[in-house]
C-alpha cells in the first residue's frame, strides 16, 4: 500500500512539474493556464495521489498518507522542471525571473493566496468535472494564487530560509483552503 502511494505521488508531482514547464515557458499565458490543467485531469482520471487534491478530504485520508503524498509530490516536481531548465538554459533563467517576483509577496499574502488556491484545488476534485477542473486551474495560475507543489521548483531554484519560509505558508494556506471548502461544501446527514 504505502510503495502504492509513494509511486503515485511521485507521478502526480511529475505531472505538475510538466504543467509549471508549460506554464512558465508559454507565450500566451491563457494557453499556459489551461495547458497545465492537464496535470490534474490526468491525477483525478488516473486517481493518483496529490496532495493539494486529498488534504481536503483530511477526516477520510490518513494523515501519515498525505506527509507522504506531501513529500513525493515534492520529490515528483523536482524531476521535470529541474531536468529540463537543466538543459535548457531559457527555462532555467523563467525560473529564476518567476521565483523571484513570486517570493516578493510577504508571509501573509503566501498564505491567503494559498487558501484560495487551496478552495479551487478542493473544488476541482470534488465536482470531478473536466470544464471545473480545468477553469480551476485557469482561475488559480491567472490569479497568480499559490499552489505547494507547482511552487516547489521555483524554490529550489532560488532557495533561502525566508522563501522556504513563504513556502510553507503556502502548504499551509493550501491545507486551510481546501479543508474550509470542504467543511463549507459538506452534506450534513
Amino acid at each position: 500500500m504505502m510503495n502504492t502511494i509513494i509511486r503515485q505521488s511521485i507521478l502526480s508531482g511529475m505531472l505538475v512539474g510538466i504543467g509549471v514547464v508549460i506554464n512558465t515557458m508559454s507565450e500566451n499565458r491563457y494557453a499556459g493556464a489551461m495547458l497545465f490543467s492537464l496535470a490534474l485531469l490526468t491525477i483525478i482520471h488516473c486517481g493518483l495521489k496529490l496532495y493539494t487534491g486529498k488534504i481536503g478530504f483530511v477526516r477520510t485520508v490518513p494523515v501519515k498518507d498525505l506527509g507522504v503524498m506531501l513529500l513525493w509530490n515534492l520529490a515528483g516536481v523536482l524531476v521535470p522542471t529541474l531536468a529540463i531548465a537543466s538543459q535548457r538554459g531559457d527555462v532555467m533563467e523563467k525560473f529564476i525571473n518567476v521565483s523571484e517576483n513570486k517570493f516578493s509577496a510577504s508571509f501573509l499574502a503566501m498564505f491567503i493566496f494559498g487558501c484560495f488556491c487551496g478552495v479551487l484545488m478542493f473544488i476541482a476534485v470534488y465536482c470531478k468535472n473536466t470544464l471545473i477542473t480545468v477553469f480551476c486551474i485557469m482561475v488559480f495560475i491567472l490569479s497568480g494564487y499559490e499552489h505547494c507543489i507547482a511552487d516547489f521548483p521555483y524554490l529550489a531554484v532560488n532557495f533561502s530560509v525566508i522563501n522556504a519560509g513563504k513556502f510553507l505558508c503556502v502548504v499551509a494556506g493550501n491545507s486551510v483552503g481546501s479543508i474550509a471548502a470542504h467543511y463549507l461544501v459538506k452534506d450534513e446527514k
